[in-house]
C-alpha cells in the first residue's frame, strides 16, 4: 500500500480533476441548448398518447467535448476507485452506486457517468440546470468518500504505533517487575529493574507527545517530556510530581554513585504501572 504522504498527494489531486470535471460539465451544461422533441405514451386501448420533453441539442464541437469530458470523469473514477478499494472497502458499493446504476423506474442506466454526458430530458427547458445540480451532487458524495481516506489512513497509522508502543512499554515494564520480584535481589538487579521502569515511561511519554503534541521536545529524556506535556496541559501537577521521582530513581539506578534502595525502585514500578493504568 502506498504511504500516507503519498496517499495524500493522491487524494489531493483526485481532489483538483473533479473540481475541473464539475467546471467543465457546468460551462457545457449553460452553453447547449435545450431542443424539444416529442414521445410516444403508453397505450390504454384508445390509442398512445404523445407528449413532448426537452433534451441537450449539442453540436459537434459540444459533443467532442462531453466525450472528453466522459472519459476524463472515468479516468478518475478508476483511479479513486483503487483508492477506496484499498482503504475504505466498507464504503465501495457506496462510491459505485453514484457512478452507474439501473433506474427504480424506468431500469435505464442512470448516475453519473450517464448524467455528465448530458443524456437526461426535461419537461421544460428551464430544468435543464437540475443537471448541473445532479452531477455536482453525485461527483460531490463520491469526493467526500475520497477525501476521507487520508483520514483513515491517519487512523490506522496512529493505532498500529500505539499498539506497537504499548506492546513495547507492557514489555519492558514486565521486566522489571520480574526482575524486582526475584527474591534476594542484588543490587544491580535492583539497578536494572529500576532503569528498565525508566526506560518503558519514557517510552509511553513519548507517544503521548508524538500523538497529543505532534512532536518531541529536543532532548527526549524523560524531565523535557514531562515539562512538555505538563506545558501543553496533558498531565496535571501532582502527576508531574510523580513522573519526576520515577525520573529521578531511573536516574539514580543508572549511577553507581548514587545509593538505590528496594524501596525506591518498587515504587517506582508500581508508579509506572499506576501511570499507564490511569490511576496516577
Amino acid at each position: 500500500m502506498l504511504h500516507a504522504g503519498a496517499i495524500g498527494i493522491e487524494v489531493a489531486r483526485l481532489k483538483s480533476i473533479a473540481l475541473d470535471i464539475e467546471k467543465r460539465a457546468a460551462n457545457l451544461v449553460d452553453e447547449i441548448d435545450m431542443q424539444k422533441q416529442q414521445r410516444e405514451g403508453l397505450d390504454f386501448g384508445s390509442g398512445a398518447s404523445t407528449y413532448y420533453v426537452y433534451v441537450f441539442k449539442r453540436n459537434s464541437s459540444q459533443q467532442a467535448r462531453l466525450r472528453k469530458l466522459a472519459a476524463k470523469y472515468e479516468t478518475w473514477y478508476n483511479r479513486a476507485d483503487e483508492l477506496v478499494r484499498a482503504y475504505l472497502p466498507n464504503r465501495v458499493a457506496d462510491f459505485e452506486y453514484y457512478y452507474k446504476r439501473p433506474s427504480k423506474i424506468s431500469g435505464e442506466v442512470e448516475g453519473l457517468f450517464y448524467d455528465i454526458q448530458l443524456h437526461q430530458e426535461y419537461g421544460k427547458p428551464e430544468y435543464k440546470s437540475n443537471a448541473i445540480a445532479d452531477i455536482k451532487y453525485q461527483l460531490d458524495c463520491q469526493r467526500n468518500i475520497v477525501n476521507s481516506i487520508p483520514s483513515v489512513v491517519d487512523v490506522r497509522s496512529i493505532d498500529l504505533f500505539t499498539v506497537i508502543s504499548c506492546d513495547l512499554v507492557n514489555n519492558e515494564l514486565g521486566c522489571a517487575e520480574y526482575i524486582f520480584k526475584k527474591e534476594k535481589t542484588h543490587e544491580y538487579c535492583l539497578r536494572v529493574a529500576g532503569i528498565l521502569a525508566g526506560i518503558a515511561i519514557e517510552r509511553h511519554l513519548k507517544t503521548r507527545c508524538e500523538l497529543e503534541l505532534g512532536s518531541l521536545p529536543e532532548k527526549p529524556t524523560l524531565s523535557p517530556l514531562i515539562d512538555a506535556l505538563y506545558n501543553a496541559h496533558k498531565i496535571t501537577l501532582n502527576q508531574k510530581k510523580y513522573l519526576e521521582a520515577i525520573a529521578t530513581t531511573r536516574n539514580d539506578c543508572a549511577h553507581a554513585t548514587a545509593s538505590v534502595t528496594r524501596t525506591m525502585v518498587g515504587e517506582a514500578i508500581s508508579n509506572v504501572k499506576k501511570h499507564l493504568e490511569g490511576n496516577l
